[in-house]
């Protein structure tokens, strides 16, 4: 009977050692699973793979942006020549009433030419600055600009130059251009000029009077070109 009642109290403690055992258990993954988290080499709990980025690079970081190209043309169209140099072609989309026309393109190339009927027929048009590096300017360039009014060029082009807003050869043996618009009714022709260009007194409407510093004679040896009705139609003094 005794050794019955023993056998009952060693199974109770067995049991009870057991059941002690899983509450301890128990209690510890409670405890393992509230537990923060082992903070990383960075100081942060957080345990996703570090970034390449530093702190701050979004913010400091400018964003991507095309590099501005500088407006040198003002619409002016232009034509390379393949060599670095370039001619201007044409009016393009410029709406520019005083015309100031560039030593590069916007593309970098160096302006050398004024084409044939560049800015023929060209009414928006009311002065224009030709720069020192423009060394050939075709024919009827600036025919029939009807409102064109002045013309400038660089004191340091070679072959080009103006004289009171008029352009002519740099030697003044050829005048190319009296603009149509030019104010005042008279005009001052040199007798070194030796030649005028087709179209370089075209519907000149203020213009009413030459004075020639050559004599009548030496007039009539100048070569003068087609549809230069105003400079006929002028009335003439010589001075020599």
């Amino acid at each position: 009977m005794r050794s019955h009642s023993q056998m009952m109290m060693i199974v109770l403690a067995i049991a009870f050692a057991m059941a002690l055992a899983l509450t301890v258990a128990l209690v510890c993954v409670s405890y393992i699973k509230e537990a923060p988290a082992e903070p990383t080499e960075s100081g942060s709990a957080s345990s996703e793979p570090l970034s390449d980025a530093l702190p701050g690079d979004a913010e400091t970081q400018p964003p991507e942006t095309e590099a501005p190209v500088p407006d040198l043309g003002n619409g002016l169209r232009f034509a390379s020549n393949g060599d670095g140099t370039c001619v201007l072609s044409g009016i393009g989309n410029c709406t520019d009433a005083s015309v100031v026309i560039p030593e590069y393109s916007p593309v970098g190339e160096l302006v050398t030419e004024i084409a044939t009927m560049a800015f023929y027929n060209c009414a928006t048009v009311t002065a224009v600055q030709i720069p020192a590096s423009v060394t050939n300017i075709g024919k009827l360039a600036f025919a029939d600009c009807k409102n064109l009014a002045y013309i400038s060029v660089s004191p340091a082009n070679p072959n080009y130059r103006d004289v009171d807003g008029v352009l002519y050869s740099a030697d003044m043996t050829t005048l190319f251009l009296y603009p149509p618009m030019r104010a005042g009714s008279s005009a001052t022709i040199r007798a070194v000029t030796t030649k005028i260009a087709d179209m370089a007194f075209y519907r000149c409407v203020n213009l009413s009077r030459i004075s020639y510093t050559g004599s009548a004679e030496q007039w009539e040896l100048i070569s003068i070109g087609s549809q230069n009705y105003s400079l006929t139609a002028a009335a003439k003094t010589f001075e020599g």
